[in-house]
C-alpha cells in the first residue's frame, strides 16, 4: 500500500468519531427511558444544539475559572502555603507553571483540610 493511502487511511480513521461501546449501551437505554427527551432534541434545529452544547461547555469552564480565582486569593492569604507551592513547582518548565501552581495549591489546601472561600457570583 503506498504511503499517500496509509496517510488518509490514518486521518480518516483520527476524523471518525470514537465510540466508547459501554457509554453508548448507556445512552441507548437512557433514550429509549426517555423518548420525549430524545424527540425534543431531534426536532431542534442544528444551531440551537450547538448552542446548548457551548452553554454547557461556557458554563463548566466559568465555574473552573472561578475556582482557579478563589484557589489564587486562599494562597495569597497564607504565604507559607504560597511559599510551599513555590517550592514544589520549581521545576516545572514556564509554560506549565500557572496549572502545576494551581494543582499543587488545590492538593495543599485539600491535604490540610482548609478550603478556599467561596465567592457568590
Amino acid at each position: 500500500m503506498p504511503l499517500a493511502n496509509k496517510i488518509a487511511e490514518k486521518k480518516a480513521q483520527e476524523q471518525a468519531p470514537r465510540v466508547n461501546p459501554g457509554i453508548d449501551a448507556k445512552l441507548n437505554q437512557f433514550i429509549q427511558e426517555n423518548p420525549d427527551l430524545y424527540g425534543y432534541y431531534q426536532q431542534l434545529p442544528k444551531e440551537h444544539l450547538i448552542r446548548k452544547l457551548m452553554l454547557g461547555k461556557m458554563q463548566r469552564s466559568e465555574t473552573t475559572q472561578r475556582r482557579n480565582h478563589e484557589i489564587e486569593e486562599w494562597v495569597e492569604q497564607h504565604p507559607e502555603i504560597k511559599t510551599k507551592v513555590e517550592e514544589r513547582i520549581r521545576n516545572v518548565p514556564e509554560a506549565n507553571r500557572q496549572r502545576a501552581f494551581l494543582n499543587a495549591a488545590r492538593t495543599e489546601a485539600m491535604t490540610q483540610g482548609m478550603h478556599p472561600p467561596r465567592i457568590q457570583a
